[in-house]
């Protein structure tokens, strides 16, 4: 029984399961955090051939340069919008929904290198649930430091603590959509 690699489908490894998930969890963990940068980091880092072995329309779309632009273009709007004052919540009935759908779909992508059904089904679970966590931690932190921010308990302005939040996924979103 071969135990390694992510080809064969008798002998997959625990371990290379594993990782699959995680990387389900931390893109939809960052999906939650920014709806779209997790896409965005899947596409950027699919189009520099970190997922040549994925073949299928999804694939196919996300190395497209046009794509590639649009993800950046909306990626780019959301972080504008999200430090005014009057963005709609990520907790708001339509964009958390976005963000589970958008997670179940990315945790899917990543987990469809195994050749287990139940490993795709469970990819997309945990996206799910990864991108409501992070969507209702990000909230909460931001209401805190906002809250914080009015009362004059910090003299950071509420846009910085959007720029760390941005930092943070980000830097959860490409250690998540290593290979």
């Amino acid at each position: 029984m071969d135990n390694v690699g992510f080809s064969g489908s008798a002998g997959r490894s625990r371990p290379a399961e594993i990782v699959l998930l995680g990387q389900a969890a931390g893109l939809g963990l960052v999906t939650g955090m920014r709806s779209m940068l997790g896409v965005k980091i899947l596409a950027a880092t699919a189009r520099r051939g970190a997922f040549d072995g994925e073949t299928g329309n999804f694939w196919h779309l996300l190395r497209s340069p046009v794509t590639q632009r649009v993800l950046s273009v909306l990626a780019g709007g959301e972080f504008l919008m999200d430090k005014l004052p009057n963005a709609p919540s990520r907790l708001s009935k339509g964009p958390l929904a976005g963000r589970l759908a958008i997670g179940a779909l990315l945790g899917a992508a990543v987990s469809a290198r195994s050749p287990h059904r139940n490993t795709r089904v469970a990819g997309a679970v945990i996206g799910a649930a990864a991108a409501a966590l992070g969507a209702f931690v990000g909230n909460r932190a931001r209401t805190r430091a906002d809250r914080g921010a009015r009362r004059g308990e910090t003299r950071v302005p509420s846009p910085v603590f959007g720029l760390i939040e941005d930092a943070i996924a980000f830097a959860v979103g490409i250690a998540a959509a290593r290979r």
